[in-house]
Formats: structure tokens, sequence, C-alpha cells
């Protein structure tokens, strides 16, 4: 995905952004986001708009069996997105939906700039890489961001050799996390998909970089973090690529332009989301973005928010 140029975004006294994902894992992006608007001070108002691009409950990106289906999918989500809210923005606070962006007819077509949260990912893993010898790479993430082979295509395109990328796919583990993102469970799937990885790296590795590649997994950073240290004596870095992504709605030059930013949060969602699921997600942020803490509390339930025909025999699973 072609990054947008931010620059003549960035110095708008007042802007809207949509940041969207398949679930609520974005959720940890819009409450960086708020947080770094009112540290920043860089504009005058700011709306963020959550769009929870999952069609329906019980039906995620990652049960529709073609690329062409995802992205058809996708695309009435972000041309909604463009209709309903007129964003300078959009974020895409997803791996599975940045791998099936391209695919779309709205990347093609649209003057309306996005960002993926693939490409932040990449250039955290190139500048940390710097920093190491005989370092190690294990990937984490969805089903389907682990199958596209994204990341590590992307990788190898910038000079790192294959052997040195160890990618690992954690079957359900968003889902958990979303429910409860300091469980049992969640500490247990951690535990097998990390030791997975671990086994399959090689003999002379001095050091890892770990990337958290799907947004839910910030939500259990401390879990990952001891995991790891539980599980080998080597150098670990865990890279989170949500971090990178806030970062980026911001200018230097623009701090503390404004006495105060005034902002205006929403969540937006197609599909049903559980009362657990906002008390799990909603009690994680609370202290450092109370307005999206509220906002998901509160959220807007509208079922024609975009337009989705489910495909005949589509196996259920509930988000990315």
């Amino acid at each position: 995905m072609k990054k947008p140029d931010l620059k003549k975004i960035l110095n708008k006294k007042n802007i809207t952004i949509v940041i969207t994902d398949s679930g609520l894992g974005g959720i940890s992006i819009l409450a960086g986001i708020e947080e770094k608007l009112r540290e920043t001070k860089s504009f005058e108002e700011v709306t963020l708009i959550f769009f929870n691009a999952l069609p329906q409950k019980g039906i995620g990106y990652n049960s529709m069996p073609s690329i062409e289906i995802k992205a058809d999918v996708f695309n009435e989500a972000l041309l909604s997105m463009e209709e309903k809210f007129s964003p300078d923005l959009i974020l895409i606070a997803c791996n599975t939906l940045s791998i099936v962006y391209p695919f779309t007819s709205f990347a093609k077509n649209s003057k309306t700039p996005a960002l993926g949260i693939v490409e932040f990912g990449i250039e955290m893993i190139l500048s940390e890489m710097k920093k190491h010898r005989n370092v190690e790479i294990i990937i984490l993430g969805t089903q389907t961001t682990i199958n596209s082979g994204t990341h590590k295509r992307m990788l190898v395109e910038n000079g790192i050799s294959e052997d040195r990328i160890i990618t690992q796919a954690c079957q359900n583990l968003e889902s958990e996390i979303q429910d409860s993102a300091r469980s049992s469970s969640v500490k247990e799937m951690i535990s097998h998909y990390l030791t997975e990885a671990i086994n399959r790296l090689n003999a002379n590795s001095i050091s890892i970089i770990t990337v958290l590649c799907c947004t839910h997994y910030e939500f259990a950073l401390p879990i990952f973090e001891s995991t790891l240290k539980n599980l080998i004596d080597l150098e670990t870095v865990i890279l989170n690529p949500n971090e990178k992504m806030v970062s980026s709605i911001v200018c230097a030059e623009n701090f503390n332009r404004f006495e105060e930013t005034k902002l205006n949060v929403r969540v937006v969602s197609r599909a049903v989301i559980d009362d657990e699921e906002i008390k799990s997600i909603g009690g994680l942020i609370i202290h450092r973005a109370p307005l999206s803490s509220e906002a998901l509390s509160n959220y807007e339930y509208n079922p024609e928010l975009f337009i989705f025909s489910q495909v005949k025999d589509m196996p259920d699973f509930s988000i990315e």
C-alpha cells in the first residue's frame, strides 16, 4: 500500500479520522490516538470514529473463502466510511484488512487517503534489526495474516534472509483476547504459540525480535513479555506496530499548536458487540482514554452500516 502524503492532512486545524478493524483490536489504536492528541495538542478539533468492519457477529474475514470475497466485503465497509463520515484519513488498524485493502476497488478508485498497519510493522522491524546481530524475527498474527505471507515477502524484498523469519499463526487468540485479555486461556494460548515458534529458531540465534502483527495483541502485552522471559534465555525485543501507527498522526512541529484539542469520539458497528467484550476492552483503556472507553460503552449499533450478503456455506469465526 502506497502511503499518502500526510503533511497536508496533519497541518489542518480540524480533522476527521476513521479507524477501522475487523473486531475490537483497533480500539487500542483509537485509545492511543486519543491519548496522543490530548498530550500533543496538535489540532484544534478532532473527530475520531472507530468503524468496526466486522460484518456480523460470528462472521469474520478469516471465514471467507477467498481474497476476492474478503475484498468485496471490506470494500463495502470502506465506501460506507467515506460516504457517512467524509474522513480526512482512514487508518486500517488491522493486519488482515491491511493485507486485503490493495485488492479492493476503493484502493484503486478513491481519493480518500488510507494507511495500513502492515507497513508500520515492517518499518519497525527493519529499524530494530540494525541494532542487533544474529537476530531472528518471530511474526505473530492471525491465520489470514500469516497465510498471506505479506510480512515475510516485504522483509525479503528489503534484503532480510528468509531463514531468519519465523511466522506463527495464533488461531483464535484474538477472539480470546477480545473476550478477556488477561484470562488463563489467553496465557495458555500465548505460551503454546510462542513455544511453537521458539522451537523453530536457529541454534546460533543470539537475539529475537517478536512482532505483534494483530492489533488485539497489545491488550495482552504483559503476558507476551512475561511468557517470552520464561520460555527463552536470549535477548528479546517485542515490537508493537500499534505504537507507530498512533505516532504517525501527529507532526513534531505541530506540538502545542493549540491550548487544547477538542476531541469527539464515536464507535460504530454493524455487528453486535457483547457486554463482556465492552467491559473487557473498555476496562483496559479507561484510564488513558476515557472518551474511547465511553464511546465503546455507548457504541452505535447499525445493522445497515454497510452492505453485506453472507456467502453461502461460509463457516463461522468470530473475528480476526
